[in-house]
């Protein structure tokens, strides 16, 4: 073949060979057995968020003021862990693109050294479970696109749509059953609801493997459904604090943490509390428009437990004073 043939057959050839390549393959779906990270150590600065229910903009908004983003919605906190501690969904018409958002950031803060962890909260699951009594209809319909089926005729539209997306092998829901209950970062737990010390098990792995049986078929019942599980929860919350110090404190020492963070019962006065001297500490300060819209996110960093507001910091919980040697005066 002459030399000034050459140059036509490879262009020729390229949309022949891509052509005949096989289809790259749809991923996998999930299953029960796979791993799900959920301890994590030597981090600097951990920020948690609590439920968006559905306001991308007001999550966008509390991560720029932790600044966790920039003002294009890019990655730009380096290092730091981001706990967004569940309810992504419901009550709110924007929740694809919250996923959307969270699932890129993913990504790009793994690519810089840090890490977000979406957990799962109790309304992911009734999302993937097909309870959908707190779908808002704009929510719904957002999801229409997720299905090569119209919806039947008389039904809500994005109601296929939304069902083939929590699926197993649906774009939210192939994401969703990716990620634990419960992570342990540095010395604390992050969780949605709250781990009660009943739950049957005695290593994190063992906890978030009991919440996943719920999401796969052919399974036992698992925590996910369980009205004592870690999504549903709230006795730290709202308990009696005698009792209740004592199953904190249970609960902590069996999963080598001081403290718990978490989620789902909302303080309407929109402000991060702890109890129990620090050891639990609520974040959901009803972030959504649809509860006030207050931004809020707790940070913590050199001991420090601070809660991050519009207005400002407030510390929470300060690092334990040293203490000096017998016989030593401290400066």
């Amino acid at each position: 073949m002459s030399s000034t043939l050459r140059p036509l057959v490879i262009p020729l050839l390229v949309p022949l060979l891509l052509a005949a390549a096989p289809p790259q393959a749809a991923p996998a779906a999930r299953r029960l057995e796979d791993a799900v990270p959920d301890t994590f150590t030597g981090v600097e600065r951990v920020v948690a968020v609590g439920d968006v229910h559905g306001d991308v903009e007001a999550l966008k908004e509390v991560l720029r003021l932790a600044k966790l983003i920039d003002d294009k919605g890019r990655w730009s906190g380096g290092k730091a862990h981001l706990v967004q501690t569940g309810d992504i969904p419901d009550r709110g018409e924007r929740t694809r693109e919250a996923f959307e958002l969270l699932m890129r950031l993913e990504r790009e803060a793994l690519a810089a050294g840090g890490r977000v962890h979406a957990l799962l909260g109790n309304h992911e699951v009734m999302n993937m479970l097909g309870d959908l009594r707190y779908v808002a209809p704009g929510e719904l319909a957002s999801f229409a696109d997720q299905s090569p089926e119209p919806d039947a005729s008389g039904t809500p539209r994005g109601l296929k749509g939304h069902r083939v997306a929590y699926g197993p092998q649906g774009r939210y829901g192939q994401w969703l059953r990716a990620h634990p209950a419960v992570v342990r970062v540095n010395d604390t737990l992050f969780v949605h609801g709250g781990v009660a010390p009943a739950v049957p098990a005695k290593t994190l792995a063992e906890l978030n493997h009991w919440v996943r049986q719920d999401l796969f078929p052919g399974n036992p019942p698992g925590g996910a459904k369980d009205a004592q599980g870690p999504l549903w929860f709230r006795g730290y919350a709202l308990g009696q604090e005698e009792d209740e110090a004592r199953a904190l404190d249970t609960v902590l020492q069996r999963f080598g943490a001081k403290r718990m963070v978490m989620g789902h019962t909302t303080d309407r006065d929109g402000k991060i509390r702890t109890r129990f001297g620090g050891k639990a500490v609520f974040i959901d300060t009803g972030l959504s428009t649809g509860y006030g819209r207050h931004l809020a996110a707790l940070e913590l960093r050199d001991g420090h437990v601070t809660a991050l507001y519009a207005n400002g910091r407030v510390e929470l919980v300060a690092p334990a004073p040293a203490v000096a040697p017998a016989g030593k005066v401290s400066p």
